[in-house]
């Protein structure tokens, strides 16, 4: 009975309230207002697609992190595994240890490439100064069995003695028999002279003496200290879920040991205070390989993308049909090198050196017009344009990007003003003089100093 009158009331009062707004309207400020926060919700926009909408990120439990995304119209999948440590981490008098670790774990099968090839699949392989890298491309049938023969070899395998003896073998063979460039020789002399004994200066294969100072122990130490899950990113695009590779990975990787990973902390070259050329002797040559730069900033630095404006701007400037040139900033997780790499005209070569020291020296002093700014804006926006997914996010993971990184790239772009061009280009200059390497028949072609 007193749930019944309880109901009673309250359907009274209910009734009562109804009829009161049918016979009293509502407030005109109420309805506005009511009106607005339903038009505020109904137009709110979904967030926009983007090619990176989709990505997934997860990390195993020993730190390995597996980044993903799916694109099941495609045929193949296409898989970076990235260590974060490369040459630069050559021991001292050792150059070359981090490319031959990387040949010995590979030489546990030599017959790996075929054998991933009997799988319709493929992988290189390779070093450069910041990072160890493979690249896999597989269908999908054969994601699970070409990854099970990959974990062998970097998780399960290790050191073994046979295989470092032949993959040290084979690396001093290739370095006795391989004929180096001109260009090639030129650009080890100029890293050399521009960072001096910090770890850019050297090569990445190291040189026959350098090589035969490397023992077993030392690639077993620079395995250890490096081949870390937890130092190492995967990039996954393609026609797989996120779901199978997780399992994938967590199945034969998920043994993959984690580690303190070695801080890149190394002393910084010496700053350059007065231009300095430096000559090497080779006669006979037609034409005279010139490099002229110096060190410019990371490539995460908020400046990286206006020295690379400036690398255009220089490329237009110096624009030669007699010489073979590129202006280069090149990317690299510590402060790389900003230079020109020219293959000239013996008989040209001095002028053209003096024109890149004038056109580097012109950047700080004169303000380059809005048409050449706007030219080598659109230069640099046009190349990131071209470039895929899966480039940026290793990227990404290399270089310590902020994720929304290839999202801002055009509007980072677009902001750069004539201002920025020579505010960065005064502090790079102010930082360190150009580092001119000439290589030829210089002593007849450079009497003078450019």
């Amino acid at each position: 009975m007193n749930v019944y009158m309880r109901f009673s009331k309250f359907s009274t009062t209910f009734l009562c309230t109804i009829f009161l707004i049918g016979v009293f309207p509502v407030s005109a400020d109420f309805q506005k207002k009511g009106d607005k926060e339903k038009t505020g919700t109904a137009l709110t926009p979904p967030a926009a697609v983007t090619p990176y909408s989709n990505i997934k990120r997860d990390d195993l439990l020993n730190g390995l992190e597996i980044i993903s995304l799916e694109q099941f119209s495609d045929p193949l999948i296409k898989c970076d595994l990235v260590i974060r440590a490369g040459a630069m981490f050559d021991l001292a008098g050792k150059t070359g240890l981090a490319k031959l670790t990387q040949e010995t774990l590979l030489a546990v099968n030599p017959r790996l490439k075929e054998e991933l090839e009997s799988l319709q699949s493929s992988i290189e392989w390779g070093v450069d100064s910041d990072t160890t890298w493979f690249h896999v491309e597989t269908p999908p049938d054969s994601f699970e069995t070409v990854f099970e023969i990959i974990a062998r070899l970097l998780v399960v395998e290790g050191i073994r003695p046979e295989a470092f003896k032949n993959a040290y073998q084979q690396h001093l063979e290739l370095l006795k028999t391989h004929q180096s460039t001109a260009a090639e020789r030129a650009d080890e002399h100029f890293f050399k002279a521009l960072y001096g004994d910090h770890p850019y200066g050297h090569n990445i294969s190291g040189n026959e003496a350098s090589v035969s100072a490397i023992k077993q122990g030392d690639v077993y130490d620079f395995m250890k200290r490096f081949y870390l899950a937890n130092n190492s990113s995967v990039v996954i695009t393609g026609n797989v879920s996120h779901t199978k590779a997780m399992r994938v990975f967590r199945s034969y990787f998920g043994g993959w040991v984690k580690g303190s990973i070695v801080p890149r902390t190394f002393r910084p070259p010496a700053q350059v205070y007065h231009a300095r050329l430096v000559k090497i002797e080779e006669p006979g040559l037609a034409k005279i390989e010139i490099r002229s730069g110096l060190i410019g900033v990371k490539h995460n630095d908020q400046d990286f993308l206006i020295t690379q404006v400036i690398a255009n701007i220089l490329a237009a400037r110096l624009q030669n049909p007699q010489a073979e040139f590129s202006v280069i900033p090149l990317p690299r997780v510590l402060p790389g090198p900003l230079f020109v790499s020219a293959s000239v005209p013996a008989d040209q070569a001095l002028s053209f050196s003096e024109r890149i020291s004038e056109s580097f020296s012109s950047m700080t002093t004169t303000p380059v017009s809005a048409e050449q700014l706007a030219s080598a804006k659109s230069h640099l926006a046009a190349e990131y344009t071209s470039r895929t997914t899966d480039f940026f996010l290793r990227e990404i993971e290399v270089y310590s990007f902020p994720r929304n990184y290839p999202l801002i790239l055009a509007s980072k772009i677009e902001s750069i003003t004539v201002a920025d061009v020579q505010r960065v280009a005064k502090k790079l200059l102010d930082a360190n003089a150009l580092t001119i390497v000439v290589l030829g028949d210089v002593k007849e072609n450079f009497k003078s100093n450019p």
